[in-house]
């Protein structure tokens, strides 16, 4: 029969192998202990760090002023976790090995992390390796060493080590330096849940009869996890100062239900859970959503969820999957298909008044029109150069104008009859007119950008890299609100979004994220990029994302500095403009 060792190798074990430590470190300790046919080590790898060659590792080490601490201290820093560092460590376990007598088959691997504790990628090599070993030919007995490396390497160990019922398995830890490690057992209310839990999940997982979920200041989790399941009833956990009244409008013929519970008091979130499933048949299947809410909420919740054998899941927004809690499989999250979606779920007391399909702006595929757009753009310091004079004219539609200069006449006539003549470098003109277009002005002061923008991304969302496109969409108060608008909430809403609606030049999703665009045709101030912050943030949540889109540059080194600070607001502007947006949407699809 085959013995195998399976462990992470750590600090502890590094510092041995070069001396730097009195005892054997923890992984060769346990080999010398017994006997073994095979050990298997996972070796963290930081792809961050440069790796010396061999040698070049091998003749430093052996360099070093073992008295000195600080020494040592910088070499290990700068040398641990490295395909070098690997090496020398498993040179090191078989030269030891050897010089016992030990006949161990010393096989490594190598495993590229995020971070120290990507629980994610810990869990996936840990069942790669115990898969590899399950399905070798004979028979076979495995030691899980939980002692080197973090305590997430040795968590995941031991949970790892539950999807393997009929491999013979033991996990064992070292209590003491110098001592052999023992063995160690895992409670057992901890095995017959999860024992229950791989049973539960082998059926249908994206049916149930009730989801809690956890609801508080984000809803999106809420959403994501009524997207994702298909569930006959959904209740909300939350406090009294989020109500989920808002979430009814998404589950369809579900029914809703809340719970109402101390945020802060995981006694109460349990205790008020257990009350509402002590109410329901004892053979309903139970699933919770544990993404939102208070970390409290998440205890109390998730020892609810044990208690009656429910399957825990938690919707990871920066890998776009959900977690299940029990045994850490994860499945990609179900996309959202609509803009509207966004605002529905964010804004408080607000409606789309406008929804923003480019078909219905009125003359838009005019191919005069759209012929002028172009132009304008290869002629944008021209038109700006009017910028000024037009503006009065935007909330006095139908008003006449005529304004020039040396490179462009612009002009609306009796009749809302409108003109634009453009003159290029080489003295070349180019005249558009227009029966009628009363919003002439509107259009020459930045419309025109807006739909140059539009129309420079519609080939990346024909070929669906980005989806459900809107320009103009407009949100507003509903009438019944605005007759109130002393409320704390309305008073927020009308600083943020004005006194009638907010306009989103550019807004489209990924299927995860609301993305806006804000067109700026002029010159660019610092508020503009606070202003953006909030209402991407307000209608997107935490993961809402804008772009500042600038026709120029902006010449404010306050703007610039704002645009970098911004977490949720890039910007982007003048000639490289269009290549920064393709660049940055290309970037949204490679992502998970």
């Amino acid at each position: 029969m085959k013995k195998y060792l399976m462990t992470w190798y750590g600090m502890t074990d590094f510092r041995s192998s070069l001396n730097f430590e009195e005892s054997e470190g923890p992984v060769l300790g346990a080999l010398r202990a017994e006997d073994y046919t095979d050990v298997l080590v996972l070796a963290y790898t930081d792809k961050e760090k440069t790796s010396l060659n061999s040698s070049v590792f091998q003749e430093k080490s052996n360099s070093l002023n073992t008295e000195s601490l600080e020494e040592q201290r910088e070499f290990v820093n700068s040398n641990c976790n490295t395909p070098a560092a690997h090496e020398h460590f498993k040179n090191w376990v078989e030269e030891k090995l050897a010089e016992a007598g030990k006949h161990t088959k010393v096989h490594f691997h190598p495993i590229a992390l995020k971070e120290l504790n990507d629980t994610e990628r810990i869990y996936e090599a840990a069942t790669r390796a115990l898969n590899a070993v399950a399905k070798s030919a004979g028979d076979k007995q495995v030691s899980l060493y939980l002692s080197p490396g973090t305590p997430v390497m040795a968590f995941v160990w031991a949970f790892a080590a539950l999807r393997y019922p009929t491999l013979k398995k033991r996990l064992i830890a070292s209590s003491q330096p110098g001592k052999p490690p023992q063995r160690i057992v895992l409670p057992n209310e901890w095995l017959e849940w999860h024992g229950r839990q791989i049973s539960s999940n082998n059926s249908d997982s994206d049916q149930y009869d009730v989801i809690f979920h956890l609801f508080g200041e984000q809803r999106m989790p809420s959403l994501l996890g009524i997207i994702q399941f298909s569930s006959r009833k959904h209740i909300f956990v939350n406090s009294e100062h989020f109500p989920a009244d808002v979430m009814k409008q998404f589950i369809g013929e579900a029914e809703f239900g809340e719970v109402e519970v101390d945020p802060y008091d995981p006694e109460n979130v349990r205790t008020s859970i257990l009350n509402q499933i002590s109410k329901m048949p004892s053979n309903k299947k139970i699933g919770f959503n544990l993404t939102g809410g208070t970390k409290l909420m998440y205890a109390g919740s998730l020892a609810a969820c044990r208690k009656v054998n429910a399957t825990p899941f938690y919707f990871n927004s920066r890998n776009n999957q959900v977690v299940y809690l029990d045994d850490f499989k994860t499945v990609n999250t179900k996309l959202i298909s609509s803009v509207e979606t966004f605002v529905q779920l964010n804004g408080n007391n607000l409606f789309i008044s406008k929804a923003g399909h480019w078909e219905d702006i009125k003359g838009i595929d005019n191919p005069t029109r759209l012929s002028m757009t172009k132009q304008l753009w290869n002629h944008r310091s021209t038109i700006a150069s009017l910028y000024r004079k037009l503006v009065p004219f935007n909330d006095d539609p139908g008003r006449n104008f005529q304004f020039n200069n040396k490179n462009i006449f612009v002009s609306l006539k009796e009749g809302h009859k409108a003109e634009i003549t453009i003159k290029n470098r080489a003295g070349k003109e180019s005249t558009f007119r227009f029966k009628e277009w009363p919003d002439f002005a509107r259009y020459l002061t930045g419309g025109w950008f807006e739909e140059y923008t539009y129309m420079k991304l519609k080939p990346l969302a024909d070929a669906g890299l980005i989806r459900d496109m809107r320009i103009g969409m407009e949100i507003s108060f509903k009438e019944e609100n605005k007759q109130n608008n002393s409320s704390s909430l309305n008073m927020q809403l009308s600083n943020l979004l004005g006194d009638t609606y907010q306009e989103l030049d550019i807004s489209f999703t990924d299927g995860k994220r609301l993305y806006v665009i804000e067109c700026k045709a002029g010159s660019v101030k610092g508020e503009f990029v606070r202003k953006l912050e909030s209402i991407t943030r307000y209608f997107g949540g935490i993961e809402g994302r804008g772009v500042l889109a600038c026709c120029f540059p902006p010449k404010s080194s306050v703007v610039k500095q704002k645009a970098a600070e911004a977490r949720n607001v890039k910007l982007m502007s003048g000639a490289n403009l269009f290549d920064e947006l393709e660049a940055f949407v290309y970037k949204l699809v490679d992502q998970p």
